[in-house]
């Protein structure tokens, strides 16, 4: 059983070590006036507050109503900065996320277009669409902790605040939980897989060390609250310029 963890942690942090796919000569970059279609699907508009204390017995979990509606927030940063790009920005309201989710996808060493999305593909060709950038909520990593003993996880599935208590400290992380991926139609690509935005939506999960302790940590005024909605608006406009760049310039 041992040998048997050992190959699969081996295996594991191989693949997180493999060095990025090759790619195009242009980087993936489009030329001004391109049609990039966007797609955002983020089903619920509340933040979670997920709190892990010294033991089991001091968990809980509880919801806070954002200051603004994520979807609308994340199409308006998008929209801004592909269009600043210089792109004309298709909203695609008439697909379904899990028919533009992998447009591209990796095999036999190179990016080729996704079979099993082929009827999505010959659309947004005939439509001119050059590119799709997807936005989605997603299970997000929030802690990962293997010191004495095995390890534990935290995962929370929508964006919000996670704290951590310990013997009486608490530290605050800020989870942007969504994810970006940017598909090029021609040749098939996906620019999420490298620079500028790979390292940015790897580390998005961020500790707040100047966040004030409130005066109760299950229930957080709007105040208390407004630098965790502060922090998850910086990620989602930082990647909106991200992505921007990275259609415009090409990835590395």
């Amino acid at each position: 059983m041992r040998r048997r963890l050992l190959a699969l942690f081996v295996a594991l942090a191989l693949t997180g070590c493999m060095t990025p796919p090759p790619l195009p000569p242009n980087g993936g970059q489009l030329a001004k006036g391109a049609k990039v279609g966007l797609l955002v699907r983020i089903p619920t508009a509340s933040a979670e507050h997920m709190h892990v204390g010294t033991t089991v017995f001091n968990n809980f979990s509880t919801t806070y109503p954002f200051p603004w509606n994520p979807t609308a927030k994340v199409y308006e940063a998008f929209t801004s900065e592909l269009e600043k790009a210089g792109f004309q920005v298709v909203r695609l309201t008439s697909f379904a996320t899990t028919s533009v989710n992998a447009l591209a996808v990796f095999k036999h060493d190179r990016w080729i277009a996704n079979p099993a999305q082929a009827w999505a593909t010959r659309k947004l060709k005939d439509d001119q669409i050059a590119a799709v950038v997807l936005v989605e909520a997603t299970r997000t990593q929030a802690r990962m902790e293997c010191t004495g003993g095995p390890c534990g996880e935290s995962v929370m599935q929508n964006s919000g605040l996670f704290t951590r208590s310990m013997l009486g400290s608490t530290r605050y992380f800020a989870v942007p939980a969504i994810e970006a991926k940017v598909f090029v139609m021609d040749p098939p690509l996906n620019l999420a897989a490298y620079e500028p935005m790979l390292a940015q939506q790897r580390q998005r999960v961020r500790q707040l060390k100047d966040f004030q302790e409130p005066r109760d940590l299950k229930r957080l005024s709007t105040a208390e609250f407004a630098p965790v909605a502060s922090a998850i608006d910086d990620h989602v406009r930082a990647l909106s310029r991200n992505t921007a760049q990275a259609l415009s310039q090409g990835v590395k």
